[in-house]
């Protein structure tokens, strides 16, 4: 007898326990319908409305577009101290170019202000490798190319070692620009 009490004891407990979550569940998806019938800007939304506006160029709702007015940009990766570290940290230049590059070295600190441009030269070196993904169709090798990159007073970034900051350089120049290595040269 003491066993059936138990049981229906627990029995009793786990509806309790059922019926509770099942409540909570419910108000949960009302407030989810409520959120999603209102507009970012608070106005109601209709679910008609709420269906049929996507654009149909990307596919996204109309609320939810790209800004057009948005500059277009060029992601680059450079190599930047980060807590104390040697890192990579990706970044974005308006076009991706020999002088843009060293601004951002320099504005990131690897690099210290008064560096300069000197030249920037891409060096067949007659090997050939497969093509990867992305490649033009029907172009099976790509050449490798080396970097050949002059500068003048080269001076490294705050708590940076010359070896370091030219090993960074030249690193960040050969990722950007898809060379096999960036040979540095300082005058």
């Amino acid at each position: 007898m003491k066993k059936l009490m138990a049981m229906l004891v627990l029995a009793a407990t786990i509806c309790m326990a059922v019926a509770g979550c099942g409540k909570k569940a419910d108000d949960q998806t009302q407030e989810t319908v409520k959120a999603a019938e209102t507009a970012p800007d608070g106005s109601a939304v209709t679910k008609a409305a709420a269906e049929v506006e996507t654009n149909a160029e990307n596919g996204l709702p109309a609320n939810r577009q790209p800004d057009a007015t948005a500059p277009v940009v060029d992601t680059v990766m450079v190599y930047a101290m980060v807590n104390g570290k040697m890192s990579q940290v990706m970044d974005s230049v308006e076009e991706l170019n020999e002088q843009a590059l060293l601004d951002k070295l320099i504005e990131l600190g690897t690099v210290a202000e008064g560096t300069t441009l000197v030249s920037f030269e891409k060096v067949d070196t007659g090997e050939t490798v497969l093509a990867g993904p992305g490649a033009p169709e029907g172009q099976d090798t790509m050449s490798v190319q080396d970097g050949v990159l002059t500068l003048s007073g080269f001076k490294p970034g705050e708590g940076l070692d010359e070896a370091t900051a030219e090993k960074a350089v030249a690193d960040t120049y050969a990722a950007n620009f898809e060379l096999n290595q960036c040979t540095v040269t300082l005058q």
